[in-house]
């Protein structure tokens, strides 16, 4: 990728997901950056095309995160708290008016993220589990691909203003309560045990 377009996509996700994405305009987003609107459309058309080359940006370190986590963890659990811990950092500095204005105003990027869930995390949620079983940490009989319905569902429910009231900054710490909830949910007593080890030691 070109190094400018790059530094623009980098430093133009810091600001709006800081600030929101509606409330920045490319002027905003020009002096913030400290280079002119035309530097800026000389590499996106628009603001829209900014935005979902930022999702989609986003979207494959979160990837990448994901299986560098899976590749390096001991067990299913430490897998799923490492790719916890790096989504609760690219949440926390999420503003509230974000996943709003992506759904409302910026259909197509929402739709990328919405298909990224639908198949690469829900797979990564169904391998965790299938490994989780063959490792005798997981409840042996919990379907795996229902889990991951389950487990997708209820993040999904962090965009909705309607189940949480969150503000600014407050995105990570609820991720990983839900996380940790729906650990609690599929581990045996082994598991159970072995996740206490994990929290206890990064704290």
């Amino acid at each position: 990728m070109d190094k400018k377009r790059k530094e623009i996509i980098d430093k133009s996700a810091m600001i709006f997901l800081r600030h929101g994405i509606r409330s920045v305009t490319m002027d905003d987003l020009a002096r913030e950056l400290g280079m002119s609107k035309k530097t800026i459309y000389t590499h996106f058309k628009d603001k829209d095309e900014l935005v979902i080359q930022i999702v989609t940006t986003l979207i494959e370190r979160n990837q990448v995160a994901c299986e560098v986590g899976r590749a390096k963890s001991e067990t299913a659990i430490d897998a799923m708290m490492s790719i916890s811990e790096f989504s609760t950092r690219l949440f926390t500095e999420i503003h509230s008016s974000v996943f709003y204005d992506l759904q409302k105003y910026y259909p197509e990027a929402w739709n990328i993220i919405k298909q990224y869930r639908l198949s690469f995390i829900s797979d990564q949620i169904t391998q965790n589990i299938i490994r989780g079983q063959e490792e005798g940490l997981y409840i042996a009989e919990l379907d795996p691909k229902i889990m991951a319905g389950i487990h997708l569902s209820v993040v999904s429910m962090l965009t909705d203003s309607n189940v949480f009231e969150v503000v600014a900054n407050e995105y990570g710490a609820l991720l990983e309560e839900i996380v940790l909830f729906q650990l609690r949910g599929i581990v045996n007593d082994k598991g159970r045990k072995l996740m206490s080890k994990y929290m206890k030691n990064n704290k």
